[in-house]
């Protein structure tokens, strides 16, 4: 898994672009392909998603995913409809990023307004501070759990959990989701800038 970010131009407009890549060793690719990507448009001033892309195999399943955002007119075009977007501003992705920008505590969870398809609340729980061990070295980091009743990182309804450096960076550094053929374990091998 490769998640990256950078500015660049959409269509004549400033923008932060969050690239997130998935694909299976040739080992598992044997018995269940993964080759997924997706990427988020959002405006740097805002914060709020203009673009997001999903590209998928998982397996036999083959998907492609387009929504824009409209603020103007409340809506998002998703797979050739005008759905509204009520509150959201973050897709998917975009939501990773921003949760790092959060202050995060056990106490109160962060609840995000999403649109995977159609808007719903992301609700993130910190499980706890731990350390963990990685290729790319040791971190202290925050244990968070987002929850949705809609479409999530990887898979709708799947148990997921992010490591985060407990700094102000908030680096993803660790994850782990249930996928049908097995759990998916992530593991920081390195950052570059």
């Amino acid at each position: 898994m490769t998640l990256s970010a950078q500015t660049a131009d959409l269509n004549g407009r400033a923008a932060w672009k969050f690239q997130l890549s998935a694909v299976s060793n040739d080992f598992l690719s044997k018995f269940f392909l993964v080759r997924d990507y997706m990427v988020s448009w959002v405006d740097p001033g805002t914060f709020r998603s203009l673009r997001f892309e999903k590209h998928t195999v998982e397996g036999k399943r083959v998907r492609d995913e387009l929504t824009e955002f409209d603020y103007e007119k409340g809506m998002a075009r998703h797979e050739d409809k005008n759905v509204p977007l009520s509150d959201a501003s973050l897709d998917t992705l975009s939501s990773v990023y921003y949760l790092r920008t959060l202050p995060l505590d056990s106490q109160t969870p962060a609840e995000l307004q999403v649109f995977s398809g159609e808007t719903h609340v992301l609700r993130v729980e910190v499980l706890g501070r731990e350390r963990v061990v990685t290729p790319a070295g040791v971190f202290q980091t925050l244990r968070v759990e987002p929850r949705s009743a809609g479409g999530s990182l990887i898979g709708k309804g799947k148990n997921l959990v992010l490591w985060l450096t407990d700094d102000e960076r908030r680096i993803p550094v660790q994850i782990r989701t249930k996928l049908k053929v097995g759990t998916l374990n992530g593991k920081l091998r390195a950052i570059e800038k």
